[in-house]
């Protein structure tokens, strides 16, 4: 079986923003559960030179839009400032869900055929499609995936790897309870 650019980017990138999606309401619970002051885990982090778990989710949507623009060769787009609030966040999962569900296989067909110039903060140099998806475009989204996990098991939210995992049988067809 061979699975195409958009096989392993467009539908893996959905389900993770799904999971996100729940990350923001697992916080929302967790902040009346435990008594936070509404909006403060917006404000957290793991150590003092990583982002926000807040900015998780906007980072990460920022990069899904620039990795795409890669993908498919067009000029990326500016890196949006989302106000962190729990509606604009999810709005803007919302907003980089639809635009994913909007990529057609035929816009980045390919892909793993050309050359991607990368600049800092993360590295300089030419990559080959398959190392650039590979080793940057999934590593780079699944980071701050399990970043926004850890942030909110390390505030005493009762989630685990199946929620990190998120609702498996909608993808899959099968039962992973």
């Amino acid at each position: 079986m061979s699975l195409s650019v958009y096989d392993i980017t467009v539908p893996v990138m959905v389900h993770g923003l799904n999971v996100m999606d729940d990350y923001l309401d697992h916080a929302q619970t967790l902040e009346r559960t435990k008594g936070f002051e509404p909006g403060s885990i917006l404000g957290e982090r793991l150590a003092p030179d990583m982002l926000t778990f807040g900015e998780q989710f906007s980072v990460s949507c920022n990069k899904i839009d620039a990795h795409m623009a890669k993908l498919m060769q067009h000029d990326p787009l500016a890196p949006r400032n989302t106000p962190m609030m729990y509606p604009a966040l999810k709005g803007r999962l919302l907003e980089t869900r639809g635009f994913l569900q909007n990529v057609r296989p035929d816009e980045i067909a390919g892909a793993q055929s050309h050359t991607y110039e990368l600049t800092p903060p993360i590295v300089r140099g030419w990559f080959g499609g398959d190392d650039y998806i590979r080793h940057l475009v999934l590593p780079d989204f699944f980071f701050h995936i399990s970043i926004a996990h850890a942030i909110l098991r390390h505030l005493g939210a009762t989630i685990g790897k199946r929620d990190y995992l998120g609702n498996l049988t909608q993808q899959s067809g099968g039962d992973y309870s």
